[in-house]
């Protein structure tokens, strides 16, 4: 990733925003973008110049693996259809998430987790996948292949990249009560999903927790009661990442975590997104305190 070039700024005032803030030059934003555009670029030239046998033994052979598969693996697909989806997924969740590293100020932040997503992550799901796989799939000894875990760790990146953002802004207990809202959003999205019949009275419990976690925000919240437009414009332009960070979270769940498994004879790995994501949030939770400035 593009090295460090920044220049510092004033307070805005907001929380417990600290010492001087710092923005960065457009020329190291316009670098990092440039970067991860590549990833991208990277997935389509391998499945266009790539023939099919060399895509093949670049994947994960389950029945004679080699260890470099575990990473070149989530580079392959099987098929154009395949590689769309998670092309668009990364190209939605990456660079907000990058945007939210930028606004709290952790643009190393950002450039450690990602480098760690692209590495670590599918090598860590790939052997998850070989370890557990036919305990799942019943069935010939699988071949895996995809971009999809490190798209859904993006996702669990923008997740924690959104509560590191709220807790420059305000606190800690309101980063906490945002998160719990968007968890029960998620919630709500996957069970009525799967669920055969919604119940109601369930749906409406998650109503409930919702309906409290946003009072508990309001209640915590810096804004006074009659707060000037000013004020509460500020607080509606904030609530606008929460709100699409719920929006792209729930169209994961739907994509990622879908009801059929099995589609044209081919085994949607849920358990690899599950475990994406959570690589995902631990990665990134996990490098936050170790690069901050």
């Amino acid at each position: 990733m593009a090295t460090e070039n920044e220049t510092t700024e004033e307070p805005l005032g907001d929380g417990d925003a600290g010492p001087a803030r710092r923005m960065y030059s457009r020329e190291a934003v316009a670098r990092d973008l440039l970067v991860l555009l590549a990833v991208p670029l990277g997935l389509l030239a391998v499945h266009a110049f790539a023939s099919p046998e060399q895509r093949a033994r670049l994947a994960l052979d389950h029945a004679d693996p080699e260890l470099a598969e575990f990473l070149t693996a989530a580079y392959v697909h099987g098929t154009p259809l395949h590689l769309r989806n998670n092309v668009l997924g990364f190209l939605s969740a990456a660079p907000m998430a990058y945007m939210l590293c930028l606004r709290a100020r952790r643009r190393r932040w950002f450039h450690a987790t990602m480098a760690a997503l692209l590495v670590a992550v599918p090598v860590a799901v790939n052997v998850l996948n070989y370890a557990t796989l036919e305990l799942w799939y019943a069935g010939p000894t699988p071949t895996s292949s995809g971009f999809s875990a490190v798209v859904a760790g993006t996702g669990g990146f923008v997740f924690v990249a959104l509560l590191v953002w709220l807790r420059s802004l305000y606190s800690r207990s309101t980063a906490t009560f945002a998160g719990a809202l968007v968890w029960i959003a998620l919630a709500a999205t996957f069970y009525v999903v799967h669920a055969d019949a919604v119940d109601p009275l369930l749906l409406g419990a998650l109503g409930v927790s919702a309906a409290l976690c946003a009072l508990a925000l309001a209640a915590g919240s810096a804004v006074p009661i009659r707060a000037d437009a000013d004020q509460l414009r500020r607080v509606a332009v904030r609530a606008v990442p929460v709100a699409l960070v719920a929006v792209l979270l729930g169209a994961f769940v739907i994509g990622l975590f879908p009801r059929q498994t099995v589609r044209d004879g081919v085994f949607v790995n849920v358990y690899a997104h599950g475990a994406g994501f959570v690589f995902g949030v631990a990665v990134a939770a996990g490098l936050e305190p170790l690069t901050r400035n």
